[in-house]
């Protein structure tokens, strides 16, 4: 294993971010096996007390092998995050009438979500009772990055439907 050094707190998330990726994909013995790179060298990448960093090549091989599972896709996730972001896959589906209101359908769950566990941190019989804990905070911003993803798919498909048109 590398030196152990003091990484940042940022930095630690992002290797966080990795190991996250690294399981999604099938662990280190499966990431190893697909992209040639040393099982210890990943294993060291995921490390938050190693100075060991994975390529873009390295993530975007194993992201491409992931998408659709949860987290994903998590190191270009914790990238956005870190920028003051969210990724926002390019939209889905047609921009029709059916498509947008599928799009309308999600970001109604979408919104369900969010509030179902913003009720849930300020219910009084919740963690903190009506004080609202670091970990439902946490769970209630992912469920508000759905929401942004999903919202910016439906601004995606409006927009397209008004270049050519006269301002």
């Amino acid at each position: 294993m590398a030196r152990s050094v003091t990484l940042s707190p940022e930095q630690q998330s992002g290797c966080a971010s990795f190991k996250a990726l690294v399981r999604a994909f099938g662990g280190q013995e499966a990431a190893a096996s697909e992209t040639g790179v040393r099982q210890q060298k990943i294993s060291d990448m995921g490390l938050s007390n190693v100075a060991e960093f994975p390529t873009l090549d390295l993530i975007d091989a194993l992201e491409d092998r992931t998408v659709g599972l949860p987290g994903w896709p998590h190191v270009t996730n914790w990238l956005c995050h870190r920028r003051g972001g969210v990724f926002v896959p390019l939209p889905q589906g047609e921009n029709d009438a059916d498509g947008m209101m599928v799009t309308v359908a999600e970001l109604a769950g979408e919104l369900g979500d969010v509030s179902r566990a913003i009720s849930e941190a300020v219910c009084a019989s919740g963690d903190g009772g009506r004080d609202v804990t670091k970990a439902e905070a946490a769970a209630a911003l992912a469920e508000l990055d759905g929401l942004d993803r999903t919202s910016a798919q439906l601004r995606l498909k409006l927009m397209s439907k008004m270049q050519g048109e006269p301002k």
